[in-house]
């Protein structure tokens, strides 16, 4: 698939935040500043799915928990075979900050993404008269693309230049990660499928917080310290 392997191209050679110990405003104001940009988006739209709760539809339908538990537990045990901390400390204070900012933050800019994918799709299926399940695949299908590039850029292109690299690159490592990448679009899919079945954001903001605890596990990236173990600090 063209995405995944542009994904990949991506991951490999994106050169990677500093592993520095220095407290970095710049860095952690670019994180605060994408939440902050969804949640101003989510409002400027009006979306409504961040202020309703259907847990419950999702809870109900088993599949959707089942299809959420499975991917999520198959793509986060790749990630911890390949993903390294490299002696890093764990980081008692950003990673509740983190958890909490990313799975709300992040999952509303999936969650305007995905809808922007359906809006472009459903506005495509209007005109040719496709109706009922031709009409859903289609708008489902847009949405879920539209996710997957967005996903694949903002990993590609932004976290993997503020987090250090982390990714082992033994020959075992390089093809569990080619693997990993079809886990992580299967994880993307169930998410997909939570906001369009059920309009629930809730549910995908629990799972997307334990994948941020993995990664804050695994990776133990140096972000909202807001000290250091030198007097300089960086801006």
């Amino acid at each position: 698939m063209p995405v995944l392997k542009a994904v990949e191209k991506l991951e490999r050679y994106a050169p990677g935040g500093e592993d520095t110990d220095v407290a970095s405003w710049r860095r952690e104001g670019a994180i605060v500043f994408y939440w902050l940009s969804a949640l101003a988006l989510t409002l400027l739209f009006r979306l409504p799915e961040p202020f309703t709760f259907n847990v419950a539809q999702t809870v109900a339908s088993v599949w959707g928990v089942v299809l959420l538990v499975v991917s999520l537990g198959i793509s986060q045990w790749l990630y911890a075979q390949v993903a390294i901390h490299e002696e890093r400390p764990f980081n008692w204070l950003g990673t509740p900050i983190f958890i909490i900012g990313n799975s709300l933050g992040e999952t509303l800019a999936f969650l305007l993404v995905f809808k922007l994918g359906t809006f472009i799709g459903g506005s495509l299926a209007t005109p040719f008269g496709l109706a009922g399940t031709s009409y859903h695949v289609l708008t489902f299908g847009f949405g879920f693309l539209t996710f997957l590039i967005y996903g694949g850029a903002i990993h590609g292109l932004f976290w993997m230049r503020i987090f250090p690299p982390h990714f082992r690159e033994d020959e075992r490592a390089l093809k569990v990660r080619k693997f990993r990448l079809w886990s992580e679009s299967a994880l993307s899919f169930s998410w997909c499928l939570v906001f369009y079945v059920f309009e629930d954001f809730w549910s995908v903001v629990f799972f997307h917080a334990i994948v941020d605890t993995v990664l804050m596990i695994r990776v133990r990236p140096r972000i909202f310290r807001f000290s250091s173990s030198s007097p300089a600090v960086v801006s």
